[in-house]
C-alpha cells in the first residue's frame, strides 16, 4: 500500500510540474510582443571580366562566378552608408547599428538573387524597410556609376579627338557610343527583383513551440525531482532499524493508519494546488479571448499627438523637397540661357541692297568661342573634394556639371559666357 501511494505521488508531481510548464509557456507566448519578417529580392547581373566596354568603371563582374558578385551585393546592402540613407529617407529614429541588426542579406541558393529580410514589430514597417534597403543600394550604386561614366566619356572623347584614324579610333568610337547610351540609366548590374509585402501573420512567438518547450521542461523537471525523492526515500528506509518482533499488531496498525492519514492530507493539498493552476490557465485564456474580441485598439491623447507630430514632420520634409527642386530648376534655366547666349552667332554685316536677299545662316554653336577661366575637370575635382561639406548643394552642383558638358570644348574648357554662372553657382568651392 505504501509503495502504491509513493508511486501515485511521484506521478502526481510529474503531472503538476508539466502543467506548470505549459501554463508558463502559454502565458509568455500570449503576452510576448510579436515580430514580423518581410523579404525583398535584389537581382545581380554581373558583367564579364573580359568585357572592355566598362573598363575603369566600378561595376559588379563575374571574375569568380556569379555567386561572388551576388555575395558582394549582399555585403554592400548591409553597409552603414545604405543604413544612413534608409534612415534619412524614412525618418527612422533608430541608429544605423540598431537598424542593421534587424537586416539579413544572403544569396538564395546558387542563384544570383540576394534576399534582403528585415524583422520589425510592425508588418508594414518590416516591408517598407526591406524595400528601402534594396532601393538605397541601387540608388547609391547608380550615382557612383553615373559619376564614373561621365568621367570615362569625357576621357574617351578627348582621346578620340586626338587619336589618328584607324582600328583603334573606331573601337574607341564604338565604346564611347555604348557608354553614352547608359547616361541617365541605373547601374546595369543591380535591380530590384521582388518587392516585399507586409506579412499577414507574425513569425514569432510561435505558441505551439512554446507549449512544447514548456511542457517538456516541466516533464523533465518532474521526472528528475521524483527520481531524487525516490532515491532519498529509499536511503532513509534502508537506514531505519528493523521493527522488533515483539511489537504488537495493534501498534503496527495504528502506525499504518497515521501514515495513511498524512498521505491523504498531502494528496488533497496537491489536488487543490492543481485546481488553482487550472483556474489560472482558464483566466489567461479568457483574457486572451477578450483581447482578441476587442473591436478597435484604444486611442488616447499621446497617440494623437504622435500622429500630429509625424504629419508635421512629413509636411516640413515635403516643403524642403519642393524648395530644393525649385532651386535646381532655376539653375537649369540659367544654364539654358547661358548656353543660348554662347551659341548665338554674331550679327552678320548688313548685306548690300540687291534683287534677292541672302537668308541668314541657322544658329549653330561657334567653334571659335572665347574660352573662359574654368574647366569641367577642375570643377568636378572641387565638387568631389568639397561636396561632403555642403551636402545640401551637392545635387545642384552635379546637375549644373551635367548640363555644362554639352558646351565644353574638347579639352574641357568652358566658354567665357559661362564664367558668371560658374562663379555664382560654385562660389562656396572657389
Amino acid at each position: 500500500m505504501l509503495r502504491s501511494l509513493a508511486a501515485g505521488r511521484a506521478w502526481f508531481v510529474v503531472l503538476t510540474l508539466t502543467a506548470v510548464g505549459l501554463a508558463a509557456a502559454a502565458g509568455y507566448g500570449l503576452t510576448a510582443p510579436k515580430r514580423y519578417g518581410a523579404t525583398a529580392q535584389l537581382l545581380v547581373s554581373p558583367l564579364s571580366a573580359s568585357d572592355p566596354a566598362f573598363a575603369g568603371l566600378d561595376v559588379l563582374r563575374d571574375a569568380s562566378g556569379k555567386q561572388a558578385a551576388a555575395a558582394s551585393a549582399a555585403v554592400l546592402v548591409r553597409s552603414s552608408q545604405v543604413a544612413d540613407a534608409v534612415r534619412a529617407q524614412l525618418g527612422v529614429r533608430r541608429s544605423s547599428e540598431a537598424l542593421l541588426r534587424e537586416v539579413d542579406a544572403h544569396v538564395v541558393g546558387s542563384s544570383d538573387v540576394v534576399a534582403v529580410r528585415v524583422e520589425d514589430t510592425s508588418a508594414a514597417s518590416a516591408a517598407q524597410l526591406a524595400n528601402a534597403f534594396v532601393d538605397a543600394l541601387v540608388a547609391q550604386r547608380t550615382a557612383s556609376f553615373q559619376s564614373q561614366l561621365a568621367s570615362a566619356i569625357h576621357r574617351d572623347a578627348q582621346l578620340l579627338a586626338t587619336a589618328p584614324a584607324g582600328s583603334q579610333s573606331a573601337e574607341l568610337a564604338r565604346r564611347l557610343a555604348l557608354l553614352r547610351s547608359f547616361q541617365g540609366q541605373p547601374d546595369p548590374t543591380l535591380r530590384r527583383a521582388a518587392t516585399a509585402t507586409a506579412p499577414a501573420t507574425a513569425y514569432w512567438p510561435k505558441l505551439w513551440a512554446f507549449l512544447l518547450a514548456g511542457g517538456g521542461i516541466g516533464l523533465a523537471t518532474g521526472a528528475v525531482l521524483s527520481l531524487a525523492l525516490a532515491l532519498l526515500r529509499r536511503g532513509r528506509v534502508d537506514a531505519l532499524p528493523e521493527y522488533s518482533r515483539g511489537m504488537s499488531e495493534r501498534a503496527v496498525q495504528a502506525l499504518v493508519e497515521r501514515l495513511e492519514k498524512r498521505l491523504a492530507a498531502r494528496e488533497s493539498a496537491l489536488v487543490a494546488r492543481e485546481r488553482d493552476l487550472q483556474a489560472k490557465i482558464d483566466e489567461l485564456r479568457s483574457l486572451e479571448a477578450q483581447r482578441r474580441s476587442a473591436a478597435a485598439p484604444p486611442t488616447d491623447g499621446a497617440v494623437t499627438r504622435e500622429v500630429s507630430r509625424r504629419e508635421t514632420e512629413l509636411d516640413e520634409r515635403e516643403r524642403a523637397l519642393v524648395e530644393r527642386v525649385a532651386a535646381v530648376t532655376r539653375r537649369e534655366l540659367a544654364v539654358a540661357r547661358a548656353a543660348a547666349q554662347a551659341a548665338r552667332p554674331p550679327a552678320p554685316p548688313a548685306a548690300p541692297a540687291g534683287p534677292e536677299p541672302v537668308p541668314a545662316p541657322p544658329p549653330v554653336r561657334r567653334a571659335g568661342a572665347v574660352s573662359g577661366a574654368f574647366t569641367l575637370d577642375a570643377l568636378e575635382r572641387l565638387v568631389a573634394a568639397g561636396g561632403a561639406a555642403h551636402p545640401e548643394r551637392r545635387d545642384e552642383w552635379e546637375s549644373t556639371l551635367f548640363f555644362l558638358r554639352d558646351y565644353a570644348e574638347p579639352d574641357g574648357r568652358l566658354p567665357g559666357s559661362f564664367d558668371w554662372l560658374v562663379q555664382e553657382t560654385f562660389a562656396p568651392l572657389l
